[in-house]
């Protein structure tokens, strides 16, 4: 299986940086205290061409634990759900999103440009989203726009939650934006619902 094989070939370097390789999900990763950092390498192949993309996550327990309270969700999706995925180029700007591979040369030259990011960029990133207060700004900076790899209802589930629990000062006003952003967006009466039932759950919460 040629996806794993391509997979593999990162063990050693995200091995150096304390990463460990979860191969039932295929991906590398990390812990914290309030979580976990997360890795993705995938590669995808067709006749011609294949594809080589990363991306970075963060994990935050407490968020997960507490939205998936509230949102139709497999049993077992809140263990493995990640709070905010980042694709390299929304960090570095120094890889694209996707590198296009049509032999081994562009491969490991793929994967050389990629480790390069990740020392220059994107542990740097991994670290500074640690902090759940930076992730928490994060979310707030694009309360009115979710981010490209999750839809805006998780967005605002995550994004509220993160102000009640790591922003308190602030979480009246961005409780009020995150809600009006729901109406707004036309959602169904049962996601509108739910994120009132969160809205009254975080409300009760000590911060």
């Amino acid at each position: 299986m040629r996806k794993l094989e391509v997979i593999e070939l990162h063990h050693q370097f995200f091995n150096d940086f304390g990463f460990e390789f979860h191969s039932s999900n295929l991906l590398y990763h990390k812990n914290f205290p309030q979580g976990q950092q997360v890795i993705f390498v995938h590669f995808t192949e067709y006749p011609d061409v294949s594809y080589l993309e990363y991306n970075l996550g963060i994990r935050i327990h407490a968020v997960e634990e507490i939205i998936h309270r509230f949102l139709p969700t497999l049993s077992d999706y809140s263990d493995r759900s990640i709070t905010l995925i980042q694709t390299p180029d929304k960090i570095g700007k120094t890889i694209p999103k996707r590198f296009v591979i049509e032999n081994d040369s562009q491969l490991a030259e793929a994967i050389m440009a990629a480790e390069k990011f990740f020392v220059m960029h994107g542990f740097y990133w991994l670290d500074e989203m640690i902090q759940p207060e930076n992730l928490e700004i994060a979310f707030a900076e694009r309360k009115e726009k979710a981010f490209k790899t999750q839809n805006f209802v998780y967005n605002s589930f995550r994004g509220v939650t993160l102000a009640k629990i790591y922003n308190p000062e602030n979480y009246p006003v961005l409780r009020q934006i995150y809600l009006e952003n729901i109406k707004q967006k036309e959602m169904t009466p049962f996601t509108i619902a739910s994120f009132l039932q969160l809205l009254d759950y975080l409300d009760k919460l000590d911060a």
